[in-house]
C-alpha cells in the first residue's frame, strides 16, 4: 500500500474530477446535438458519427490504455493522457468545422480517456483499502454515475442560454486543478518493458473490440441490420482469438496485453457482468427518458436535466452511505439489495409515462431508482476489483473499464430498439389522442397507447436486465464485514 500524503483523501479528489470530467462530456455533446450542426455548418449525421468514433476509441483502447500503467508508470500514464485530453478539449472548443470536433473530441480526448480513466481505478486500489477503499469506490462510481445525468443539465443550460464550447472551457478549468494538485499523486515504477509489448494481442483486442462495438451501435439504425450480425460475430471470434492467444502468450512466458486468467476468477467475472448491467441500465435509461420528456412535454433539455436532480443527489448520497453499510452488513448483501431498490424503482417507472406525465409523476420511482443505484455503486467496484490480486490490478482495471464501456453501447442502442418496438406496437393497438393544453406539436396524432406501450416495453427490459443483474450477484463471494 502506497504511503500516503498530508492530505489523505487528495487522490480521491483528483480521481473524482478527473471521473467527472471524463464522463460528462459524452452527455453534454449529446444534448448540443442541434447547436453543433448550426454552429459548425454541418448535419445531424456527421455529429452522431463523431459521437461514435469517439465511444470506438474509447472502448477499442481501454486495455491498451490500462497496460502503458506497466510500461511508463501510473501516474505518468494518467499525466499524459491528461495533456493529451487537455489539447483535445481546446481544439474542440474553438472548432469552426466537424473535421476539428473530430480531431479534438473523438480522437484527442478518446486517447486521452483511455489512459486517465484506467488509472483512476489504479490510484485508488493502490491508495487505499479497507472502510476507506470501499468509500473511495462508492464516490468514484457516484460521480460517474451523476455526471452523465449532470450533462443533460449543463449541457441544457449551456446550449439553451450560451454556448456548447463554454461546456469545454469548464472541462479546461478542471484540468488546470488536476495539474495544480498533481503532487498529491505517487508514482509507480514500471514493471514490464517496450520489448514485452504484445504487438499480436493489441491488434487482436482493438479490432475485435472495435468490430463488436461498432456493430452494437448499428442495432439502433434499421437500415444498417445487415452487417451488425457480421460484425458482431467477427468482433466475438476475434476477441475469443485475443482470449487464447493470451493464454498461448503467458504458456510460453512472453510479454502480455492482460492476464485473462484473472477472467473465469467467479467474483471478478460476475462482478463484471453486474457492472456491464449497470452501465446498462443508466445509459437505458439517460436514453429513453430525455427523449420522452422533450419530444412528449416538449421540455428543453436544461428542464429534462432538472427533472432528473432528485434521482442524481440520491444516486451521489447513496453512493457515499453505501459505504458505510458494509462496514454493519456483509457487502454482498447490500449490493443485492441495492439491485432489489433499483429493480423496484424501474417497476414503480413502467406504467407513468402518458403525453400528460410531469417531473412530478416520476418522482418517487426515480428517487427509489436513484437510491438503489448508488448503492450498487457503492459496492460493485471494490468487490469486483478486490478479488483481484495487487500485481494484477492494472489488467483487471483495463478489463472492467471496457466492460462497463459494452455496458452503454448494448443499453443504449437494444433499450433504444426495444422503446420503437413498443412504440410502434402500440401505435397500431391504439387511436391518436388529442392534444392535451401546453403539449408540444411534436405530440399531434401521438396514441396514448404508443408512448405507454414503448415506455412499458422498455422498463420491462431494463427490469430484465436486473433480474441477471441479481443472479450474478449471487455468485459473488462474501468477503465480511468491511472494518
Amino acid at each position: 500500500m502506497e504511503q500516503r500524503r498530508s492530505f489523505p483523501w487528495g487522490v480521491l479528489l483528483i480521481v473524482s474530477l478527473a471521473v467527472f470530467i471524463l464522463v460528462i462530456d459524452t452527455t453534454t455533446m449529446e444534448v448540443s446535438i442541434s447547436a453543433l450542426v448550426d454552429d459548425l455548418n454541418t448535419n445531424v449525421s456527421t455529429i452522431q458519427s463523431i459521437i461514435t468514433i469517439y465511444t470506438l476509441v474509447k472502448a477499442a483502447f481501454m486495455l491498451i490504455g490500462a497496460k502503458l500503467q506497466d510500461f511508463i508508470g501510473r501516474k505518468r500514464t494518467f499525466m499524459v493522457g491528461a495533456v493529451i485530453y487537455s489539447v483535445g478539449t481546446f481544439t474542440a472548443a474553438i472548432s469552426h468545422n466537424a473535421a476539428m470536433l473530430l480531431v479534438g473530441w473523438s480522437i484527442l480526448e478518446g486517447i486521452g480517456t483511455v489512459l486517465m480513466l484506467p488509472a483512476t481505478v489504479t490510484f485508488i486500489t493502490g491508495t487505499y483499502e479497507g472502510k476507506e477503499r470501499a468509500f473511495a469506490f462508492g464516490v468514484w462510481g457516484g460521480i460517474a454515475a451523476v455526471a452523465s445525468i449532470f450533462g443533460l443539465v449543463f449541457g441544457g443550460y449551456l446550449t439553451t442560454f450560451y454556448t456548447w464550447r463554454w461546456a469545454f472551457a469548464f472541462e479546461l478549468v478542471i484540468l488546470l486543478i488536476i495539474f495544480a494538485l498533481h503532487r498529491m499523486l505517487k508514482e509507480t515504477r514500471p514493471t514490464a518493458s517496450w520489448k514485452s509489448f504484445d504487438i499480436g494481442g493489441a491488434l487482436l483486442s482493438v479490432l475485435g473490440l472495435i468490430a463488436l462495438v461498432f456493430g452494437i451501435l448499428l442495432i439502433k439504425e434499421p437500415a444498417e441490420w445487415g452487417i451488425v450480425p457480421f460484425l458482431i460475430t467477427g468482433g466475438i471470434i476475434l476477441l475469443f482469438g485475443f482470449y487464447f492467444w493470451e493464454r498461448r502468450q503467458i504458456r510460453k512466458a512472453k510479454g502480455i496485453l492482460v492476464d485473462v486468467t484473472i477472467v473465469p476468477e467467479r467474483s471478478f467475472f460476475a462482478g463484471n457482468v453486474v457492472g456491464i448491467g449497470q452501465k446498462f441500465i443508466t445509459a437505458g435509461f439517460i436514453f429513453i427518458f430525455p427523449l420522452f420528456y422533450e419530444i412528449v412535454t416538449g421540455a428543453s433539455a436544461y428542464e429534462t436535466g432538472v427533472a432528473l436532480l432528485p434521482m442524481s443527489l440520491a444516486i451521489v448520497v447513496f453512493s457515499i452511505l453505501g459505504a458505510r453499510l458494509a462496514s454493519w452488513f456483509e457487502p454482498k448483501h447490500v449490493l443485492l439489495g441495492g439491485i432489489t431498490l433499483t429493480g423496484a424503482g424501474l417497476a414503480a417507472l413502467r406504467d407513468v409515462f402518458s403525453l400528460t406525465t410531469t417531473a412530478h409523476d416520476i418522482l418517487a420511482g426515480s428517487l427509489l431508482f436513484g437510491i438503489g443505484l448508488g448503492i450498487v455503486l457503492s459496492q460493485v467496484t471494490n468487490l469486483t476489483l478486490s478479488s483481484i490480486r495487487s500485481e494484477r490490478q492494472t489488467d483487471a482495471s483495463g478489463i472492467y473499464n471496457t466492460t462497463r464501456q459494452l455496458g452503454s453501447s448494448l443499453g443504449t442502442a437494444i433499450i433504444g430498439i426495444v422503446l420503437a418496438l413498443g412504440f410502434a406496437h402500440g401505435l397500431l393497438s391504439g387511436t391518436p389522442s388529442p392534444l392535451p393544453p401546453g403539449q408540444p406539436l411534436l405530440s399531434i396524432g401521438i396514441s396514448e397507447a404508443a408512448v405507454n406501450q414503448g415506455m412499458e416495453w422498455a422498463f420491462v427490459a431494463m427490469i430484465l436486465v436486473v433480474i441477471g443483474m441479481f443472479i450474478a450477484g449471487l455468485f459473488i463471494r462474501k468477503t465480511g464485514k468491511i472494518v
